[in-house]
């Protein structure tokens, strides 16, 4: 320690004669780690940061899998069966997310979003509520008699506005539009622990028994109605291959014991971590990568500037090694300077950060505007001892790497050269291809970091420009409970009358309205002996008119008409992904779709004829994989809900009061749950495809303006060294524009080679970043072009000062420099 105190103070010195050196190794350090420590802190936030539990390192989920969905959900007797046969497991709990009504004083209802749990599931992750208490499987007995809930925090605060002596009062939900049950609020939750998802929240945490006690209690013993996520805890010793051989085991029992219900259906299982780094997916090591090229970027850049210091200090340390100081000594020294860079570019790195996470949440794009809020969870980006980790790690093996330069020169066993040579006739050193090799290396990944820019913009706005199969024209979305058809009839009847409306159509729920992966129904296919067993399908029930007012064209067959609502044969619409995979060389019209559980009146199976195909349109989000999909008429909904669509020449959100008014006035508990419109629920939906192209183009730029610095530093250092050269060449009848071209030439070889080797990165970054793009190439010629002018441009822009300084020298002074 006592050797280290010497070096920090002899670091500081030297740096303070380098006020220009300092400033820029700092600032260097500075973009490359505050960049990439904003980014971590956006992924963490979004996907990577674990639950906030005790040992989240344990947990692991269960999907159910089938050949559509590899993540699906169980019921709540498949939920016992797998916690009564998982030894791995040493505590199994489940999650399903539902609604809740609390009715409000005017006589309306409020719609809780609402967790229905497992009773051991607060104990099984280790949850402590912040007030009150949690409920326990000590509790199970008792639940159905005496229904609790627990309160989420931001519930607590918005409607009970932080009262602590809430626990103990009772709040009252529905069951219909008679029935009220009153629940006791057990406790609520701590801020920290909102959902298992990270950016979603709760109102309500209800344990399962409670749910059936206020709510449906078939739900529960329902053999095809699956809404359970199942988590659990690792048992000491076990691992995650061996608990998905007991979940695979437990499936093939299941659909032995019931082979209708379960054909074709297993299980597997996945640990919490594998599960978040599944979710940032490509977009997350998208991100990455450009973070790291940026990183990599201001490494080159701040290897540059100690590389031409260490020419500059060559003399000082070969005298020092003269003298007889020991290599390691000085060695020490020269990593104490790094060393103390690394941590004050940490520091300014952490600070720039800390400001970038400021702003991150005005990047991403806010929920749809909706008179009443669903859904939200507010996303927080904390510089938290994670984001600190990161960034340490990287600052520290940066300067490590970067500790090469002053070990290669103090290991030099030549010293003799060094103090002969002046400052003006000193070489670059030893390796001068090595510093040419950066360059190009800089110039190849800002020309990839280009072009991914420019493609990931073209995307985006493909995303607000190219057809999509739903209209982009201002359509009002009023979601609520079904009613019985008279008043359904009159409150379409009454919304036509609204100022400003042109048509009104309704179905279950509209395309992209955050339905966690949309209704399926089980659908038999005449047509294909070999499928013997049912397959499921995604469907929506609609009205007539519903898929033109929402601009998805039907593109074979016809549309549904009214007596398809009424009395008329029974007929489906499909999608074209539909027909593509079932009647690739035929033609569907007329192909018989048999709907599993829907009554054509004669307590059998609705066997109906497809009328129409239609073209593929979004269901979930934009850009996702179009799947097989079905349309029927909405007389056959069971869902118990409706979304009313208004199509006006006005701003939408215009007529929301007055689409609210009519329903509250035809009802009371018709008060809608959400209420935004279509074109709100596209951009919504494209928030993704926004949010990369922005960051993208952020990091873009910086790397940009680190190559161009780069760049530079390289030339101008080049022309210092070369100073007396120059001055031979001009004085021997060279003219100042022959000079200037000298490095212009040099820059121009190096970008070329820079390009050629970006071309090859380009085609690298394009497999990546295949699946983020909307309607747009990877290898874009349009961004190729784009990213060629504006590299051109900043390389052209950092050759020019030089070769200007270069085209200035007088000859007769630089002959006589020394």
């Amino acid at each position: 320690m006592n050797r280290v105190f010497p070096d920090l103070r002899y670091a500081f010195r030297q740096l303070r004669r380098s006020p220009g050196f300092f400033s820029a190794a700092v600032l260097t350090l500075a973009l490359g780690l505050g960049a990439s420590s904003a980014i971590f802190c956006l992924m963490d936030g979004m996907w990577l940061h674990p639950l906030r539990i005790p040992h989240p390192g344990e947990l692991v989920r269960i999907f159910a899998t089938t050949q559509q969905d590899p993540e699906g959900t169980f019921t709540y007797t498949e939920f016992q069966t797998l916690e009564a046969r998982t030894t791995a497991l040493k505590t199994t709990v489940a999650l399903g997310r539902r609604g809740s009504l609390m009715p409000r004083s005017d006589g309306t209802a409020a719609l809780l979003l609402t967790n229905v749990v497992s009773s051991n599931f607060f104990e099984g992750l280790g949850v402590k509520p912040m007030l009150g208490r949690v409920f326990t499987s000590a509790d199970t007995a008792t639940l159905r008699t005496h229904p609790g809930v627990l309160l989420g925090y931001a519930f607590w605060q918005r409607e009970f506005a932080g009262d602590p002596r809430v626990v103990g009062r009772q709040i009252f939900l529905m069951r219909g539009e008679h029935i009220r049950n009153a629940v006791d609020i057990l406790g609520v939750l701590p801020p920290t622990f909102r959902e298992i998802d990270n950016g979603l929240d709760r109102d309500l945490w209800m344990p399962a028994e409670t749910w059936a006690a206020v709510a449906h209690p078939d739900e529960l013993t329902s053999r095809e109605f699956r809404w359970f996520n199942v988590l659990g805890r690792l048992a000491p010793g076990a691992t995650v291959q061996q608990l998905n051989q007991q979940v695979a085991a437990t499936a093939r029992a299941l659909e032995s014991a019931d082979p209708k219900s379960n054909h074709g259906r297993g299980a597997r299982a996945i640990s919490d971590f594998a599960y978040r780094m599944d979710r940032a997916g490509t977009g997350g090591l998208l991100l990455f990568a450009i973070v790291g090229s940026v990183v990599f970027l201001g490494t080159v850049n701040l290897a540059q500037l100690l590389f031409a210091r260490a020419i500059g200090r060559a003399p000082e340390v070969a005298l020092r090694l003269s003298l007889g100081a020991r290599r390691w000594v000085v060695a020490r020294q020269l990593i104490v300077e790094n060393l103390v860079l690394g941590v004050l570019g940490l520091a300014a790195g952490l600070a720039l950060a800390a400001s970038i996470a400021m702003v991150l949440p005005r990047l991403l794009v806010m929920e749809p505007a909706m008179l009443v809020q669903v859904g939200s969870g507010r996303m927080s980006f904390n510089l938290d001892w994670r984001v600190f980790f990161f960034a340490a790690s990287l600052s520290l093996i940066t300067m490590l790497l970067l500790a090469l330069v002053p070990l290669s020169q103090v290991a030099r066993t030549e010293l003799l050269p060094v103090l002969h040579s002046s400052s003006a006739t000193r070489t670059e050193g030893r390796k001068p291809l090595l510093r040419r090799a950066a360059i190009w290396l800089q110039i190849a990944v800002s020309f990839a970091l280009l072009v991914s820019t420019g493609a990931l913009v073209r995307s985006f706005l493909n995303t607000r420009e190219q057809s999509i199969g739903l209209t982009r024209d201002q359509v009002l979305l009023a979601w609520t409970q079904e009613p019985d058809a008279p008043t359904r009839d009159e409150v379409v009847q009454r919304m036509k009358a609204l100022p400003g409306v042109n048509h009104v159509a309704y179905a279950i729920r509209a395309p992209l309205s955050l339905s966690e992966g949309g209704i399926t129904v089980k659908a038999l296919l005449p047509s294909h002996a070999e499928l013997r067993e049912p397959v499921e399908i995604k469907y929506n029930a609609v009205s007539p008119g519903f898929l033109d007012l929402i601009g998805t064209r039907v593109v074979k067959g016809r549309g549904f008409m009214a007596e398809d609502d009424k009395s008329g044969p029974p007929v489906v619409l499909i999608s074209q992904a539909m027909a593509r995979k079932y009647w690739p060389n035929q033609d569907p019209i007329g192909q018989v779709v048999r709907l599993i559980g829907f009554s054509d009146g004669a307590m059998r199976d609705l066997d109906a004829h497809v009328a129409g195909v239609a073209e593929d349109a979004p269901i979930n989000q934009i850009g996702e994989i179009s799947e097989p999909y079905l349309y029927i008429p909405f007389h056959y909904s069971q869902m118990g809900e409706i979304t009313f669509a208004l199509e006006t020449g006005q701003n939408a959100m215009s007529l929301a009061q007055p689409a609210r008014q009519v329903l509250i006035h035809e009802n009371p508990l018709l008060d809608p749950m959400m209420v935004t419109s279509l074109p709100e629920l596209i951009r919504y939906s494209a928030g993704t495809y926004q949010m990369m192209a922005e960051l993208v183009t952020v990091l873009g730029f910086i790397g940009l303006a680190l190559t161009v610095v780069g760049l530079y530093g390289f030339l101008a250092f080049r022309v210092a060294r070369r100073r007396r050269e120059i001055g031979i060449r001009m004085a021997l009848g060279a003219s100042r524009e022959a000079t200037a071209w000298l490095v212009l030439r040099e820059t121009a070889r190096l970008a070329i080679a820079g390009l050629l080797l970006g071309v090859a990165l380009s085609f690298g970054a394009a497999r990546l970043e295949q699946s983020m793009l909307f309607g747009v190439h990877p290898l874009d010629a349009f961004s190729i072009a784009g990213s060629f002018f504006v590299l051109l441009v900043a390389v052209s822009a950092a050759a020019w000062i030089p070769a200007r300084r270069a085209a200035s020298i007088e000859p007769m002074q630089a002959l006589r420099t020394e």
